[in-house]
């Protein structure tokens, strides 16, 4: 890596960040000041994901989700949104739900089976894991509940059932192996259910807005309107760290999922 502490502007697969993607355990979710890899470990839980509108929030789990994958990790992608994570349709151990009907079924299934599951450290490696990798997760939550109210008018619930068991595989899934990588261009406000931030220990920032840096940021001051896009924060264990997202292309994240040395094969073919 150089010396240079500024950030960069841009982080794609070049000398400095490929041999990063596959160097240690953790998955590369960019570069920091002088050119540091910042990584998501073994032990982390859920992840947030929460920027404005085009801000990089889909390229962040885009890359994340690869380098699971390539890992070993069982991957889902719930996308009711616009579709953006076809790229990884027919990967060995991979499912992409798009319909909220599906989406639902999906949900009370999984929610159900923790019962079923031992306990897994909290420490498990990336590729013993089940990832859920959700798009657009506050809309994904609301469409839920209109499909609830829509298909069952005559219930008296405090809560849609899938929302329900979106809540349980947040709260009890991570004992059983489970990762939630979500992200949201709206907002997580403090509400019910998993619409609550407490559920994200590990929270990546953009710019969004300044009310989201209040509800999310843990105290700390918004930056100024970020003029690069894919600039974000990482907070984790009570500690802040800016830098550069990795942008993998579609096709580039599609080869690196199948590649059990992704920062070798991407570079290579690059």
């Amino acid at each position: 890596m150089n010396s240079n502490p500024a950030l960069r502007e841009t982080v794609t697969l070049d000398e400095q960040s490929a041999p990063a993607l596959s160097a240690g355990p953790g998955l590369l979710i960019g570069l920091g000041p002088g050119d540091r890899p910042v990584t998501l470990p073994d032990g982390t839980r859920h992840v947030l994901v929460a920027t404005g509108a085009g801000g990089g929030t889909t390229s962040v789990l885009r890359s994340l989700a690869a380098q699971a994958i390539a890992r070993g990790a069982r991957t889902d992608f719930l996308d009711i949104a616009y579709g953006e994570h076809r790229w990884a349709e027919g990967l060995p151990g991979v499912r992409c739900l798009g319909d909220v009907a599906a989406i639902h079924d999906y949900l009370l299934l999984a929610a159900a089976d923790l019962n079923n599951r031992r306990h897994d450290s909290a420490e498990a490696d990336w590729g013993s894991r089940h990832v859920l990798v959700v798009e657009e997760f506050a809309r994904l939550a609301d469409a839920l509940r209109r499909y609830w109210l829509d298909t069952r008018p005559e219930t008296q619930l405090d809560e849609a059932p899938g929302v329900e068991a979106l809540s349980i595989l947040l709260t009890s899934g991570r004992a059983c192996g489970w990762t939630v990588l979500a992200g949201d261009t709206g907002g997580i406000v403090p509400g019910r259910g998993p619409v609550h931030h407490r559920h994200f220990p590990t929270r990546i920032l953009g710019y969004g807005s300044r009310l989201l840096w209040r509800q999310l940021a843990a105290g700390r001051s918004a930056p100024s309107r970020e003029p690069v896009t894919g600039r974000f924060h990482l907070f984790a264990d009570h500690t802040s760290t800016p830098f550069q997202a990795l942008y993998l292309t579609e096709a580039q994240a599609r080869a690196a999922a199948s590649s059990p040395s992704p920062g070798a094969a991407q570079w290579g073919s690059a």
